[in-house]
């Protein structure tokens, strides 16, 4: 552990020893994974126990993890029960994982990095929050039936419009730049290293715009078939005469439903590409593209755990958030709500207040999720378990990284086998 928290991550008088810092040794011609070990036989890791599900230790083609198989059975298949040994140095196995991994794996990475995913978390909010509560003044503060046609009304209503729209554009960069952080953190904890609100920001930070290029991306891919289905209601209804209002709402109906599946369809590729963007650091079309890469073997088990996974959080947002919604409504009983905000300044302060406790809850633990997601599905289709499993040999027998953390993440992809 270095003394500012980084975890196994190499000091400046440790790079020379191990490599060339900078330069990915995954190009390096003599070396590459899978790095070869000394000693042959099933590797021992710290803390782990390795036996063999035969009774007696398989034969090895080769020291270390040159074969996603130790020794294969006669037909290629792995008997029952076999596989790499459950070797776990971080928040989770270095194995494909289940969903108690990854939910588990979640809290352990909020609990080894508290700093960074409850402070840090806890700090963006809370400004965020404060600027959304602030940019409402000037809405309380406008009556509902106040002369739009005076020069003082649009005023104020320009002012109040712009007031929102403004702090919305630096609360969607907020969020992003909170998720890449988590996303950071959490990917980190894999491996054991821990990691401080600074560290992760720095890393964070050429990814601003990448990640903003990709939410802009994303948002014309979810926009555009949207607004081209209401343009095409809208001429259904001129064009069907006296029943255009029957048949424009059943030709909507009809859309809202593919507009669904559509957008279900790419959830799981825009959850990859927010982690592929923060972690393999490229620009927002190739991180989309490997997204869709990504989430194509085992789609609907994605799908699946991030619906879940949303479930839950907003359940937990909807139970923490109750009680201060009530209280707001208490608050406006019989106080003057005739105005643009529809709530008096106190009202939407303490609704605030819950939404700020709810999302310091729910946002480390759905960027964990989601980032031990990418972690996982690299494991099961890209043999990224093998290469996770060699780097932590490594800092295991040297006491320091051969890879950065940071730079395992931009390993080319490897073919798992079939029975991953």
């Amino acid at each position: 552990m270095n003394p500012d928290g980084t975890g196994n991550q190499p000091s400046d008088d440790q790079q020379g020893h191990h490599g060339q810092w900078g330069q990915s040794p995954y190009d390096a011609p003599q070396s590459g994974y899978p790095p070869q070990y000394p000693q042959s036989g099933p590797p021992q890791y710290p803390g782990e126990q390795w036996t063999s599900p035969y009774g007696q230790e398989p034969g090895y083609a080769q020291p270390g993890y040159a074969q996603p198989g130790y020794a294969q059975p006669g037909d290629g298949q792995p008997a029952p029960g076999w596989g790499p040994p459950d070797v776990k140095v971080g928040t989770v196995p270095l194995r494909p994982l289940g969903l108690g991994d990854l939910y588990g794996g979640a809290v352990a990475a909020i609990r080894s990095n508290p700093g960074v995913m409850v402070g840090f978390t806890a700090a963006a909010v809370v400004i965020m929050q404060v600027l959304t509560v602030l940019a409402q003044i000037p809405l309380t503060r406008i009556a509902t039936d106040a002369d739009a046609d005076s020069d003082e009304g649009v005023g104020e209503l320009l002012a109040a419009m712009g007031a929102s729209f403004g702090v919305g554009i630096i609360a969607a960069i907020g969020s992003l730049l909170l998720t890449a952080v988590l996303t950071v953190a959490a990917a980190r904890s894999v491996l054991g290293d821990r990691t401080s609100s600074g560290q992760a920001l720095r890393a964070v930070g050429p990814r601003l715009l990448p990640l903003i290029g990709l939410a802009l991306l994303q948002a014309l891919i979810i926009l555009v078939p949207t607004l081209l289905v209401g343009v095409l209601v809208f001429a259904v209804a001129m064009a069907a005469g006296s029943g255009g209002p029957v048949v424009a709402v059943l030709v909507g109906l009809l859309l809202f439903l593919v507009l669904v599946v559509g957008y279900l369809a790419v959830v799981p590729a825009f959850a990859l590409s927010n982690t592929t963007v923060v972690l393999e650091r490229v620009g927002p079309i190739a991180a989309l593209r490997r997204g869709f890469d990504l989430q194509r073997p085992g789609f609907w088990r994605v799908l699946g755990i991030l619906l879940l996974s949303s479930l839950i959080v907003g359940v937990i947002a909807i139970i923490v958030s109750i009680p201060f919604a009530v209280g707001g409504m208490i608050i406006d009983d019989g106080a003057d709500t005739d105005n643009l905000a529809g709530a008096t300044l106190a009202s939407l302060a303490i609704v605030s207040i819950g939404t700020t406790i709810s999302q310091i809850i729910t946002a480390p633990f759905m960027a964990g999720v989601q980032a031990l997601l990418y972690v996982d599905q690299r494991m099961r289709n890209e043999q990224f378990d093998a290469v996770l499993r060699d780097e932590a040999m490594r800092r295991w027998q040297t006491g320091a990284p051969g890879v950065p953390t940071d730079l395992l993440w931009q390993h080319k992809p490897q073919p798992a086998p079939s029975w991953y």
